[in-house]
């Protein structure tokens, strides 16, 4: 056989291999890519040391209503696209913690589904988390000139983003609100 009987065979591969390549960067994201459990083993409850929000927050109640209104529009903002992606691309659309770019992440999304999840969280904690992250910002080397030793700062942060700049306390609140309705209870399958 001469090497022209091999242009095409090798030509292929060769399209093959460089189109695999170019997927892979595409999938691609910015966020920790560390090899994360497979979706069926997520726990309830997530063991979690994400940093606790400070007593000013934790003291917080959320001052709305689950209304209709306010749960249908805290939805709208866990769906919306927005810079960073939106809620449910991470966290899923039933809450669950198994969005589509969330399963490589680590520590995997929170699942607020979870009711023994969401019994340990405050509504100031969720509501300083949405508006601050719990993201490398957090780390001390990210903190400039106020590094300032806090306790209960994670080592390994997660890849949760601050949102405060893009939506307003009302619209957190909101999002709370929403987050809280999609938890299930130990009696619902």
């Amino acid at each position: 056989m001469t090497f022209a009987s091999y242009r095409l065979p090798l030509g292929i591969s060769v399209l093959l291999l460089v189109s695999c390549l170019l997927a892979a960067c595409h999938a691609g994201s910015t966020r920790a890519t560390v090899a994360a459990p497979p979706a069926a083993a997520i726990q309830c409850p997530q063991p979690r040391d994400t940093q606790r929000a400070p007593d000013t927050y934790q003291m917080r109640h959320n001052p709305l209503e689950p209304k209709a209104a306010n749960l249908a529009q805290g939805r709208a903002l866990y769906e919306l696209q927005r810079e960073g992606g939106s809620c449910a691309s991470c966290h899923g659309p039933a809450g669950d913690g198994r969005g589509p770019d969330g399963t490589s992440l680590v520590p995997p999304p929170r699942d607020f589904t979870c009711a023994a999840t969401m019994a340990t969280l405050s509504d100031g904690q969720l509501f300083w988390i949405i508006e601050n992250g719990s993201g490398d910002y957090h780390q001390p080397a990210r903190q400039g000139a106020q590094q300032v030793p806090r306790p209960g700062r994670r080592e390994v942060p997660t890849a949760m983003d601050a949102y405060g700049g893009q939506l307003s306390q009302a619209q957190i609140w909101q999002l709370v609100l929403y987050l809280r309705s999609t938890t299930r209870h130990p009696a619902e399958p």
